[in-house]
């Protein structure tokens, strides 16, 4: 999903990008779904990769999960089998089809991956991951365990790890405000172009509150839309349709180190320039059916956001925030915090670390310890 470079990396608790050693097992796992079954070409609609240590029966096992990524062979998996634990790396269906994306389906996905972790390996506890998108995904399928009290479905603790508060908060920071026609690519509101050298960086007070009052606004006329078009399409017999969302590329974090300063490095986001970013092809929502906006993107209608889900939480929950994140900011972490209903929560920031430790291999060992010594002293001594 965010683009990096392969690095080799050679201290302990870490992964080479090519390279697993030979003390480490991967076990290709592949299942249905409650609500989806193989297809004919062979593949199942859930898949991941299962990783521990060679004859060694892990007490506790990890799973990490997100929106459309690919987590199968996540950065943490080889780390943390090093360390004794065992690591699911779990795929739904969407994984590469952020266009298609349900929320009460993927959640269906989820839950084969812990019922496998719970059928398959010796674990005696579950600790899911939620990183970047994966934290609100995750989180509300935790928050649905506990609400139904699905024990079998959820986790018994929970660490977010560079994580936003959901995929609608999101859009509604990075959306262009400055698109006047949904239609076109082109058209630009010059009074509202974060990108126009009159209005900055750095941005005025003025110009932030109106700025994001607009971004706001153009999410929301969206869903307005979408449902709209929903009922049409509907009326006529159409399920759904396919529709573009254009520059969505503007944070205005991405150009003023100002807003909410930290670590990162400005300009800058996770797909480059931010000025070729937002006029390129979309890195999120280049394309959406309607019921995906409204299931993922929608401020009015997610449920995969955490400000529904954290009142739900009472497992421990960890939260760590790599404060040189261009796109995840300590304020996210803070929110997140301050949601967790959980009395035992504990908050982590790792100076000067990049949103998927791409580039400081020593604050991923950080990161790693961190995971190993909270989980040995909520799970493994409990």
């Amino acid at each position: 999903m965010f683009p990096g470079k392969a690095t080799t990396r050679s201290e302990p608790g870490q992964q080479a990008s090519s390279e697993i050693p030979d003390s480490i097992t991967p076990r290709f796992v592949a299942s249905d779904s409650t609500t989806a079954v193989r297809y004919p070409t062979g593949q199942h609609p859930c898949q991941g990769l299962y990783w521990c240590m060679k004859d060694h029966a892990p007490s506790v096992v990890f799973m990490l999960s997100h929106y459309i990524a690919d987590f199968s062979e996540h950065y943490l998996a080889v780390p943390l089998a090093l360390r004794g634990y065992g690591v699911l790396g779990w795929n739904t269906r969407f994984t590469g089809a952020e266009d298609r994306f349900v929320l009460e389906q993927a959640m269906d996905d989820l839950a084969v991956g812990t019922s496998w972790i719970r059928n398959n390996t010796p674990a005696k506890k579950i600790v899911f991951i939620g990183n970047s998108g994966g934290g609100s995904l995750m989180a509300a399928f935790q928050a649905k365990a506990e609400r139904e009290s699905l024990s079998a479905m959820g986790a018994d603790a929970f660490i977010f790890l560079n994580a936003h508060p959901g995929r609608a908060d999101v859009m509604a920071r990075w959306i262009d405000p400055s698109v006047v026609d949904e239609s076109d690519p082109v058209k630009t509101d010059p009074s509202l172009d974060m990108y126009a050298p009159q209005n900055g960086p750095p941005y005025s007070a003025e110009f932030i509150q109106r700025y994001r009052g607009a971004q706001v606004a153009r999410s929301e006329k969206i869903t307005e839309w979408a449902k709209k078009e929903l009922r049409r399409l509907n009326d006529a017999g159409v399920p759904d349709r396919v529709f573009p969302v254009y520059r969505t590329m503007a944070d205005l974090r991405f150009m003023d180190p100002n807003i909410e300063p930290s670590d990162r490095p400005c300009p800058a986001c996770y797909a480059g320039d931010p000025v070729q970013a937002n006029r390129g092809i979309s890195m999120i929502a280049r394309a959406s059916t309607l019921k995906t906006w409204l299931s993922m993107w929608s401020l009015a209608d997610s449920q995969a956001q955490f400000e529904l889900s954290g009142p739900h939480f009472t497992v421990p929950t960890l939260i760590i925030q790599a404060t040189a994140d261009v796109g995840v900011y300590p304020s996210d972490a803070h929110k997140i915090y301050d949601l967790v209903a959980s009395k035992d929560k504990e908050l982590k920031l790792i100076p000067g670390a990049a949103h998927f430790f791409e580039d400081s291999p020593k604050s991923l060992v950080t990161a790693v310890g961190y995971i190993d010594d909270w989980v040995k002293e909520k799970m493994v001594s409990s």
